[in-house]
């Protein structure tokens, strides 16, 4: 799982979440709404339709930050929400 939600937005006992899936297991379907980000050197789609909100409590430690792929992910939100 990834958290999306900010670090300033971190109220409550749940977090903003969405899974990531391994590209070789994945059709080739990556595109705006389900972007690639890379974790440990694998590459990985992000399933941001996939959205849900997950208890703090069942998330564990963090293992790669993706403030790399800051602007592909937001992409892939707004695509979500708004449309474009």
């Amino acid at each position: 799982m990834t958290v999306l939600q900010s670090d300033l937005a971190e109220t409550g006992r749940e977090r903003v979440v969405a899974p990531l899936a391994p590209t070789v297991v994945m059709p080739p379907f990556a595109g705006r709404l389900v972007p690639l980000v890379t974790v440990r050197d694998e590459s990985y789609v992000l399933l941001v339709p996939s959205l849900t909100a997950m208890p703090v409590v069942d998330l564990r430690h963090a293992v790669a930050n993706l403030a790399q792929d800051r602007e592909r992910i937001m992409a892939a939100l707004d695509y979500l929400f708004i449309g474009f």
